[in-house]
């Protein structure tokens, strides 16, 4: 059993409420920067569905059932949104807005693909008691959705990540398919849901099940490259002694 693909609507087929989704917007602001965060790639950038992508679309969905224990939908996605960034691997610093997981707030994103530095971000898409769904700026690894969610299934609790997106640009894609990019990303989620279940005492076992909605290239989305967050990320980092002697730090 899965939810559905993207948040449009409840078990019943009714439309969700406008309060838990995000306004719409042209480009992304940051607000008050979380100490220690990066803001990098995010301010100004558009948000970017699937279709603006570059390469094949995966949709890939994460599982995993907390047996044994009496815990409900909503607790668990209340304690997940609460705790999103300590139940995230040790290469993924995430900075989520004072407001915490919210409809239109951004979470900073300072993280490390392959050894590289990876400054981006999300914008909460979505968020109501039982979901929440991010979407993707400009210059991410992917373009597209990660939904967050908990569902009961026969009188058990299962938690659930599912992403539906296609690599940004053709770097990213290189990244995915020849250094073990995917495979890392596949890690990182089921490394989440393996935290959701440990918070929750329940030694759980994630099962993955990935689906190539479309295999094709598009060509079109190859210009995306201009704006791939860890090549300016890279660039960041190697100015930054330039930066500290114009602030003053080299006298």
């Amino acid at each position: 059993m899965t939810t559905p693909s993207t948040p449009e609507g409840n078990s019943k087929g009714q439309p969700r409420e406008a309060s838990f989704w995000a306004q719409r917007v042209t480009t992304l602001k940051v607000g008050e920067v979380p100490p220690g965060a990066v803001n990098l790639n995010v301010d100004g950038r558009r948000v970017v569905n699937p279709l603006l992508g570059f390469g094949p679309l995966w949709q890939k969905t994460y599982q995993v059932r907390l047996q044994g224990v009496s815990v409900g939908p909503a607790e668990v996605v209340s304690v997940w949104k609460r705790r999103f960034p300590e139940f995230q691997p040790p290469e993924n610093r995430l900075y989520p807005a004072m407001a915490g997981v919210a409809p239109g707030q951004i979470v900073l994103l300072n993280a490390s693909m392959r050894g590289l530095p990876v400054n981006s971000g999300l914008m909460v898409l979505y968020a109501d008691a039982e979901s929440f769904a991010f979407m993707t700026p400009e210059g991410c690894p992917e373009a597209g959705w990660i939904m967050c969610s908990a569902y009961d299934d026969e009188g058990e609790t299962v938690a659930q990540v599912q992403t539906q997106g296609r690599s940004n640009d053709p770097l990213f894609e290189f990244g995915f398919r020849f250094l073990g990019g995917a495979k890392q990303q596949e890690k990182i989620w089921t490394y989440v849901l393996r935290r959701v279940a440990t918070h929750f005492d329940v030694d759980g076992h994630v099962e993955l099940n990935k689906v190539c909605l479309d295999p094709s290239i598009r060509w079109a989305g190859a210009t995306n490259v201009w704006r791939n967050a860890t090549v300016r990320s890279v660039l960041y980092t190697m100015t930054a002694p330039a930066r500290w002697a114009r602030g003053g730090g080299g006298k």
